[in-house]
């Protein structure tokens, strides 16, 4: 068997799996069209059987399945999950499913091998069904990427980037996809080439937190900070937050704190930045009380909150945890006076007063961003596609202000 064939037995794999997962969700919803979707003959628990075993197959080191791939001996066993899968029935067969869809169109590109379509294809369809994009889809990229498989369009050289050229190609493709047991519209496509375009320059290293911080390390208004940023006396920064902190973004490279975290760390090294996140978190949440508990374990020198602050009970649980950490020995605890420019949020009034009065108890430091948001002449571009999170723009304003304050409060002893 060549390394061709193997690579293809693994893409294949995951093709078939990942079909069944979605079998599976028609099945529960009974959304999407029969012909495509019914899969008779192959029971509810071999379904779930199939997609157990990509659970199992994603979670193999992908330097172990290359080494296999490329015909060596090592840990990873075709036979455990890969193979069962290929075995299987079920087959994604109907030429109106996305998926196949979608490798034609990527197959007629010049220069497109038969498994890069399949292969990129199989990327997009995975990613179709949200629910498994925080964690299994991003197995997937990590393997395609060591088996030299493409995972962004620009590598098949279509030369669509922005999003209205990647809506003109959903408008194209969408007509084509049967009803699926997800959407399909051709705003939800553009959405998806937007992930696949930012998640996989990120999987390949081509565009990522490093290579955005590099860029940012190279403008006048961070230039100008380098020499106190370089002053800055060895620390421990604990970041707690939603999502506009976390790496895993889908319309920018990374977010805000990670480019602060990778510029501290080529300009000032002795700086550290570690990060406790999960998306929509707001300080009233259980898993916010663990946060606080793990990060002053931690023993931070100073504390960043990036959290949602809609209800009393998130400015009770913001008082009480800043507090906490004074009690601590914490030497700043933060937060941004807010996290949005003005026109999209009406309510940062009542929400500053509450912080104010917060800052007044228990020694809270805010920072103020909000202004410099609003005076950005990047503003219009903030927002990402779904009007929740934001875009690289976004995340580079919020970078150069948030080392604007630890420049100014690390070397001027204010906190």
């Amino acid at each position: 068997m060549t390394v061709e064939q193997r690579i293809t037995d693994f893409v294949t794999a995951n093709m078939i799996a990942t079909h069944a997962y979605q079998v599976a969700l028609f099945r529960k919803h009974g959304r999407g069209d029969p012909s495509c979707w019914m899969a008779d003959g192959v029971s509810d628990a071999e379904l779930q059987r199939l997609v157990a075993h990509q659970q199992a197959l994603l979670s193999e080191p992908p330097d172990a399945v290359r080494a296999w791939a490329d015909g060596h001996a090592g840990s990873f066993d075709p036979s455990r999950d890969m193979r069962p899968l290929c075995a299987s029935p079920l087959r994604a067969s109907s030429p109106k499913l996305p998926v196949h869809v979608l490798r034609a169109y990527f197959a007629c590109q010049p220069g497109t091998t038969a498994l890069q379509a399949q292969a990129l294809a199989g990327v997009l369809q995975m990613m179709l069904d949200i629910d498994r994009d925080g964690d299994l889809l991003h197995r997937l990229f990590a393997h395609y990427v060591r088996l030299g498989l493409p995972v962004h369009t620009g590598q098949i050289g279509i030369a669509a980037r922005t999003d209205e050229e990647f809506l003109a190609l959903a408008r194209m493709l969408t007509p084509e996809f049967a009803t699926a047991p997800f959407d399909t519209d051709d705003l939800t496509l553009r959405m998806m080439f937007r992930k696949l375009w930012t998640w996989g320059h990120r999987h390949t290293g081509e565009r990522n937190a490093r290579t955005v911080a590099q860029e940012l390390l190279q403008e006048p208004d961070v230039q100008r900070l380098l020499p106190r940023l370089r002053a800055i006396p060895p620390q421990r920064i604990a970041q707690i937050g939603h999502s506009f902190s976390m790496e895993v973004h889908w319309q920018s490279p990374s977010a805000f704190v990670p480019f602060v975290r990778e510029i501290l760390a080529s300009v000032n090294p002795s700086v550290a930045i570690r990060q406790w996140t999960a998306g929509g978190l707001s300080l009233s949440r259980p898993v916010a009380e663990q946060y606080y508990q793990d990060a002053l374990e931690w023993k931070p020198n100073r504390v960043l909150f990036v959290v949602a602050l809609h209800k009393d009970k998130d400015y009770v649980a913001l008082e009480r945890m800043t507090s906490g950490f004074r009690a601590a020995g914490v030497k700043e605890v933060a937060v941004f006076d807010h996290l949005r420019p003005t026109q999209e949020n009406t309510m940062y009034e009542e929400s500053e007063k509450q912080m104010r009065a917060v800052a007044q108890r228990a020694g809270l430091t805010i920072i103020k961003a909000r202004a410099r948001l609003d005076a950005s002449p990047d503003v219009a571009n903030f927002a990402a596609l779904d009007g929740i999170h934001m875009a690289e723009p976004y995340h580079r304003t919020m970078a150069t202000i948030w080392l604007e304050f630890l420049a100014d409060s690390m070397t001027t002893g204010r906190a």
